[in-house]
């Protein structure tokens, strides 16, 4: 007898993987941000100035939160996350990074003009059911991989 595919899958993850930041990560990026805001006071470009020391401000605020937990659910209406429920309609493409343990992620191309790109957190998930279920209802893209935006944080330890 067939096994049956399933028609809807669901999992909690992270919003991001939170990598923890050590004494020298927060001082250079401190030294960092202080020599840029240094420069441009003497550039007398007091608005670039304000603005990375705003910068540096909301960066070392995020860089001390913590990742929340997001409920994510793909069945036939469409993704959910948490509360919110995106169609397929808006979901132009999908693919997937499965490299443990480093990258396990579920990408998404959307409609938005901002924010055109979705990744999910995999965790402990098998791939293969949620690309399965994917399949029936946008296409999938074999030649993207991780986001240059993502490996770029997971190098900074952003």
């Amino acid at each position: 007898m067939p096994e049956e595919t399933k028609t809807e899958i669901s999992w909690s993850a992270p919003e991001f993987i939170h990598q923890p930041k050590s004494p020298l990560w927060f001082t250079l990026a401190g030294i960092t941000g202080l020599t840029l805001i240094i420069y441009f006071l003497f550039q007398r470009d007091y608005l670039t100035a304000l603005l990375f020391f705003l910068l540096g401000l909301v960066t070392f605020y995020f860089a001390k939160l913590p990742a929340k937990s997001v409920q994510i659910q793909i069945g036939a209406k469409g993704l959910k996350l948490n509360q919110i429920q995106i169609p397929y309609q808006k979901l132009k493409k999908f693919w997937i990074v499965y490299e443990p343990p480093i990258v396990k992620t579920l990408n998404f191309e959307t409609t938005a003009y901002f924010n055109r790109f979705l990744t999910l957190q995999l965790e402990n998930e098998n791939p293969l059911p949620i690309r399965e279920i994917l399949l029936k209802y946008i296409p999938e893209d074999l030649e993207r991989g991780e986001q240059m935006d993502d490996k770029i944080a997971r190098k900074l330890k952003f």
